[in-house]
């Protein structure tokens, strides 16, 4: 098995080397070869010459920032996942991240073990997203006494797939979910894929975004 490549990609050199030592640790040096670049501009040049295969890119940057970042690394090298590092999870943040490719966005609370479940997760074809962003989501302010209506998806899902997509908006990944739920992985993907179908999404970015604006967690409850 060859090793996965991973940039890290972030102007505090404190923060990228204990990261990157850490992913070394967790997935074993023989499964993970980690570089490090200090800005976007940086990032860009390393990938020229050593296409990694997934990039942790810092939102804020001096010099071109991490959106920015992200929008040129994915028209340049549209192979290489990106998840976005951030301290700060608002929702236009996240939004702006999801809209121009990112894979997943992580706050920097987020554990080392998280991280490393997320590198494997993303590299695994799967979006993800770390619960403590999602929650930014999920709270961010609406207007006083708007309601929002059921939407016309609702009444088709099984009260399997209500509790399934409740739990992705949360945030959980289908390991997790299957966790939750007492189920096998494999049986859990078979429900993700009908519920897509079903709400008329093609991934889990979308699926979080349209639970969320359906106020999921207001007709599901647990």
């Amino acid at each position: 098995m060859n090793p996965f490549r991973i940039l890290i990609v972030d102007d505090q050199k404190l923060f990228a080397v204990s990261l990157a030592g850490i992913l070394q640790s967790l997935g074993q040096e023989a499964l993970a070869e980690v570089r490090i670049a200090a800005t976007g501009e940086e990032a860009l040049i390393v990938l020229d010459r050593w296409r990694a295969e997934l990039v942790l890119l810092d939102i804020f940057m001096p010099g071109m920032g991490g959106l920015e970042a992200l929008r040129r690394l994915r028209a340049e090298f549209p192979t290489v996942r990106v998840i976005m590092l951030s301290t700060f999870g608002y929702d236009t943040y996240v939004r702006d991240a999801v809209a121009a490719g990112a894979s997943g966005y992580l706050l920097k609370d987020t554990t080392p073990q998280e991280v490393w479940n997320a590198v494997v997760t993303v590299l695994s074809g799967q979006t993800v997203l770390s619960p403590s962003a999602v929650a930014h989501l999920t709270g961010r302010p609406r207007s006083a006494g708007l309601k929002t209506a059921t939407p016309e998806w609702f009444p088709l899902l099984s009260e399997k797939e209500k509790r399934i997509l409740l739990l992705i908006s949360r945030g959980l990944s289908n390991e997790q979910i299957a966790e939750t739920l007492h189920l096998g992985k494999h049986t859990v993907r078979n429900y993700v894929s009908a519920l897509y179908d079903k709400i008329g999404v093609r991934d889990r970015f979308e699926a979080i975004r349209t639970a969320i604006e359906a106020q999921i967690h207001t007709l599901v409850h647990g």
